[in-house]
């Protein structure tokens, strides 16, 4: 009896990608990560790249694992903007069903912008008030872990 795969999930869309059940347009692939066509692009162009193992959020990925995926990024940007003609480029991570994430696997969206495109951005930002914005360094610097500072 053959023991499952850790890093596929069975249910995950994304696995059945990296694992060859469900076709893709792939344009970039590695031992570790995958970059292919989003087939719903907001542009046409809009690339997808993640790890092939699963990783469900950027807080569960690996350094190691996520400097590769990020060394990968300017060269994917390169082609996609040379690819499209594109006047700039939106790179996005939705962490999270609150941001916006649809499919529980990691992953960044390369999507290519033009200047006339009817794209939506930027979103509504807001303000710190008072002491606001002193006090959530302060919880956030909290809350890095020593290992963190090794880094630098």
């Amino acid at each position: 009896m053959s023991q499952p795969d850790p890093a596929l999930d069975p249910h995950c869309l994304f696995c059945k990608i990296v694992h060859g059940h469900i076709p893709a347009a792939k344009v970039l692939e590695t031992y570790h990560a995958v970059a292919f066509l989003d087939i719903h692009p907001v542009n046409p162009g809009h690339v997808l790249i993640l790890p092939k193992a699963h990783h469900p959020h950027l807080a569960d990925l690996p350094d190691e694992l996520s400097a590769h995926l990020a060394s990968l990024l300017p060269r994917l940007c390169r082609a996609v903007r040379a690819a499209t003609g594109a006047d700039g480029l939106n790179l996005i991570v939705n962490n999270g069903m609150a941001a916006g994430q649809t499919i529980d696997h990691l992953h960044w969206h390369i999507i290519p912008r033009f200047r006339d495109d009817t794209v939506d951005w930027p979103w509504p930002q807001g303000e710190y008030v008072g002491d606001e914005l002193g006090q959530m360094q302060f919880r956030i610097e909290r809350e890095l872990s020593p290992a963190d500072d090794e880094s630098e």
